[in-house]
């Protein structure tokens, strides 16, 4: 396989996860209405973490080199997503809070192989030019 070849399989890679990624985060946008939740205080979290993720995931759909960036802060906030029933002690809703868990889980799985998509991409593209 050439270093093309690499990076356009790496390419399409980083599109799949961060489109499936994308979904994750909208379906968080939008959960604290499927879950009765849109009058609560905390429902700002879903609303303001789920935007930037849709953001992050975005960019990561379209750029190689941004990917890796942006795959990081999802990260980041996928672990602050799966914490974030404690941190807001929204529990007592167990809809909520396992969807939170599900998809602070799946986001960082996804992120992950997003990053390391990225960075294979990267390496790949360094080698090639060397």
């Amino acid at each position: 396989m050439t270093p093309n070849e690499v990076h356009h399989d790496s390419r399409e890679a980083i599109r799949v996860t961060a489109g499936l990624n994308l979904l994750v985060v909208l379906w968080f946008f939008v959960s604290p209405w499927v879950y009765g939740a849109y009058m609560a205080h905390n429902a700002w979290n879903s609303w303001i973490v789920g935007a930037v993720l849709v953001i992050a995931a975005l960019v990561e759909m379209n750029g190689v080199r941004m990917a890796m960036n942006w795959s990081w802060l999802s990260i980041i906030l996928s672990i602050w997503v799966f914490f974030s029933p404690w941190i807001y002690s929204y529990t007592p809703n167990t809809g909520r809070f396992i969807n939170s868990l599900c998809v602070g889980v799946v986001g960082f799985v996804l992120a992950v192989i997003t990053s390391m998509m990225a960075n294979r991409s990267g390496s790949s593209t360094v080698a090639h030019r060397a």
